[in-house]
């Protein structure tokens, strides 16, 4: 890793351990090398560090184009491996760039939802997240967070101290068939996704 992103890594786990009293369940289905996509909820601008901090290895991450307009905030993104990605559009380039990094055999963050929950529930898969899956042929981890909702939802500034959980379920594939229509495909890989990261619950341990 870096040095700039294992420096704040290490920052972002003492604020996730101290501040939000932070619990990580199932982090043993990491996968400890090798390509996978990392497949989350989302409903917190605190859950891709979140995601990241837990997960054992260096990640990739995808963020909506228009935080990176401002240069400064996208050199930082840049620095923390965020891809920019039109959330309005199809955006081909980054979707080639998340398979490309997943030939390269990185661990690369997707949310299958496409953008933050309103209300904190699961939202219906976006079929991006299958597309990538189909094409890469990569182990997929469904991960849940819980309680980032309500430590920075919607509308509000400053982090409060709620507390998170983060739970990891068990790796898997997608077996894809001989012959296929490749939208109906691609939403049907994303939301058998949704439904194991549906799964997981805060009591899971491992």
């Amino acid at each position: 890793m870096r040095l700039w992103y294992r420096f704040c890594r290490s920052l972002f786990i003492l604020y996730f351990r101290l501040y939000h009293r932070g619990r990580v369940y199932g982090a043993k289905n990491l996968p400890d090398k090798g390509a996978f996509i990392l497949a989350g909820n989302h409903v917190s601008f605190l859950d891709p560090p979140f995601f990241g901090l837990a997960c054992k290895r260096e990640a990739f991450y995808m963020a909506r184009d228009t935080l990176f307009r401002n240069p400064i905030a996208g050199w930082i993104l840049r620095s923390w491996n965020c891809v920019p990605i039109s959330r309005e559009r199809g955006d081909i380039g980054a979707m080639r760039t998340v398979l490309r990094m997943l030939g390269e055999g990185k661990a690369v963050l997707m949310f299958p939802e496409g953008t933050r929950s309103k209300d904190g529930e699961l939202q219906e898969a976006r079929a991006g997240i299958g597309m990538v899956a189909a094409h890469a042929c990569v182990p997929i981890l469904p991960v849940r967070i819980f309680g980032t909702e309500r430590a920075l939802p919607r509308g509000v500034s400053f982090p409060r101290p709620a507390q998170v959980t983060i739970v990891f379920g068990e790796p898997f594939t997608y077996p894809l068939p001989a012959e296929f229509d490749k939208k109906t495909l691609y939403l049907e890989i994303a939301r058998e996704i949704m439904r194991r990261i549906a799964a997981l619950e805060p009591s899971r341990r491992g």
